[in-house]
């Protein structure tokens, strides 16, 4: 019995050894992270089927120029330009848009007639909560020295306290907080590790309802909630929030002192209780269920507007534009409650830039 349980061990040991190696030379699952240190893959081009969100195009043109950023490269030095680089998670990098119509690429196209030598990168990173853009402000944005950084945040730090798997698979370090943190960040180190966190993730992200779905809002359940109930939800926020304001406080003093402006974006959604201008239909109860939570469209706004708030606070620290407030609540701009289709996209790259006329100098 022992020489058998030796040889499974060893036969087990070869077979994750050759599943590393394998992974190493090719991974299609981990975009992002090598080793645990945080990677944006450069000078890449793909072209996949979309076969999930019927509104968009069936087939997605996705590209990464030479910097690991979706859209144009330099035309000189980042420094002689009035660059713009956006951050944020999913509602940014818009990986189901090809890369024409995401709003960072229609924005530079906006402002170009207005701005001269203006130059507008995508830096978002789906599935990103704002540990992950401190990551990505150290390492990589820090050193190009970019003139704005728009921070779109809040989706993605809701109800977090502390980095969330997509953020942990990217923080190069080993982590000592307890042996199940320690086991991990270990295990990150590897490619076996680093794609079981990339699947873990996603259905992470699919239990808090963040993953792209194509979303029929006509045949949605309705839950109805009582006002007590709503109000208790809302009240366990506080601390969450208060972690996310400091977070927010410490993007800002990166980049001022780094000699860079950042504009605050506080998130848009199809949350809330109003009538939907394209279909009529109330929204108010309306909600995608989840096995863990218990919410609809109202209690989900009165949350996410927590978060918004802490973003609007530090229009004293930084130009904040309300985004949330400015973006019509309309199906037409949405495939799901959060991500927008083409036409959304656009509306969002108008919006922003009649307001960062007023702020760039």
């Amino acid at each position: 019995m022992m020489k058998n349980f030796k040889a499974l061990l060893f036969g087990l040991f070869v077979a994750l050894l050759l599943c590393e190696i394998i992974l190493r030379i090719y991974n299609p699952f981990s975009n992002f992270s090598k080793h645990g240190k945080l990677i944006l893959p450069a000078n890449q081009k793909t072209v996949f089927e979309n076969k999930w969100i019927k509104q968009l195009d069936p087939e997605i043109r996705y590209s990464r120029n030479s910097l690991g950023f979706r859209g144009p490269e330099p035309a000189d030095s980042i420094s002689k330009l009035t660059s713009i680089i956006c951050i944020g998670g999913s509602t940014t990098e818009c990986r189901f848009l090809s890369d024409s119509t995401s709003w960072p690429f229609l924005l530079g196209e906006k402002l170009k007639d207005s701005i001269p030598n203006i130059w507008v990168n995508n830096a978002g990173i789906d599935g990103h909560s704002t540990f992950g853009h401190l990551l990505l402000l150290k390492e990589y944005i820090i050193r190009l020295r970019p003139k704005y950084v728009l921070f779109l945040t809040g989706i993605n730090d809701v109800e977090t306290s502390k980095p969330e798997s997509f953020d942990l698979m990217n923080e190069n370090k080993i982590h000592f907080t307890s042996t199940k943190q320690f086991f991990k960040s270990l295990l990150n180190k590897t490619e076996i590790g680093s794609t079981v966190f990339q699947f873990y993730a996603i259905k992470t992200a699919y239990k808090k309802g963040l993953i792209h779905k194509d979303v029929d809002f006509a045949h949605l359940p309705d839950t109805t909630l009582s006002e007590t109930f709503i109000q208790s939800q809302v009240a366990l926020q506080k601390d969450f929030v208060n972690s996310y304001g400091n977070r927010l406080q410490q993007m800002i003093t990166l980049c001022k002192t780094n000699g860079i402006t950042p504009v605050l974006l506080t998130q848009p959604s199809l949350y809330g209780s109003f009538t939907d201008p394209a279909t009529g239909i109330k929204m108010d109860t309306k909600y995608i269920a989840t096995d863990e939570q218990v919410r609809n469209n109202i209690l989900q706004q009165k949350i996410l507007e927590e978060y918004n708030n802490k973003v609007r606070s530090f229009s004293n620290l930084a130009p904040v534009i309300d985004l949330a407030s400015l973006m019509p609540k309309n199906t037409a701009y949405f495939y799901d409650f959060i991500h927008y289709n083409k036409t959304g996209a656009a509306k969002v790259a108008a919006v922003l830039s009649n307001e960062l006329l007023k702020i760039i100098h």
